[in-house]
């Protein structure tokens, strides 16, 4: 797709806009007595299909109370670890996350040209006060869309065709950015331009060039 059929980009929060807080998944991990990668797996999950009360979370249809804890128990007891919420409800509404300048610069960039851009994050509510404290995301953004808001979640088609709608634009001159391939390919298969994020200076580069 050429920069004159793009009329407008999506960027995701974690991993983009904000760095990978890599860090924090190894101390949750170490006060769970877990391995990281199998603790983000389990609790965060990737797109399984398993009933799994995170995304019921991001979706705004459970808050991140003891039943909440509970259902989270179920999947962990498989593997021996144990949850513990008042370790866990800090761990995300206290998040310190660093913002990446290079993509703040993009979406500045894109604006510049007159481009609208839109967040489009899958959060839980608890999350989002940390995501603006992280991102001054109603300067940088004309479109803001939270799953735990709208009700539905990345790679949910539809998440995608409401953050199109709200930019006024179709789906097939969208451009997504997100660092998690499978929304990326949720953003492709309604038709939007994806660009799998893994170097932020990289993806400027595309992202200057497309435009």
């Amino acid at each position: 797709m050429t920069g004159d059929s793009l009329e407008a980009a999506i960027f995701d929060y974690g991993g983009v806009m904000a760095k990978s807080p890599i860090g924090r998944v190894h101390m949750l991990a170490e006060e769970f007595n877990a391995e990281p990668n199998l603790l983000m797996s389990l609790i965060l999950g990737g797109n399984e299909s398993y009933g799994n009360p995170w995304f019921e979370a991001e979706c705004g249809r459970q808050p991140l109370d003891s039943t909440f804890a509970r259902e989270m128990q179920k999947i962990l007891d498989p593997y021996g670890i144990t949850f513990d919420l008042g370790i866990f409800l800090p761990w995300v509404a206290e998040a310190q996350n660093e913002p990446d300048e290079l993509m703040d610069e993009a979406v500045k960039w894109l604006k510049k040209k007159g481009i609208p851009v839109a967040l489009l994050t899958n959060a839980v509510p608890e999350f989002r006060p940390v995501i603006e404290k992280t991102v001054p995301i109603y300067e940088l953004f004309d479109v803001i869309v939270d799953s735990s808001e709208v009700g539905f979640r990345k790679p949910d088609c539809r998440i995608y065709e409401l953050t199109a709608q709200r930019l006024g634009v179709p789906t097939e001159s969208c451009l997504m950015v997100d660092d998690l391939l499978h929304n990326v390919t949720g953003a492709e298969k309604t038709g939007m331009t994806g660009i799998h994020f893994k170097n932020a200076q990289n993806v400027l580069r595309e992202i200057q060039d497309r435009f």
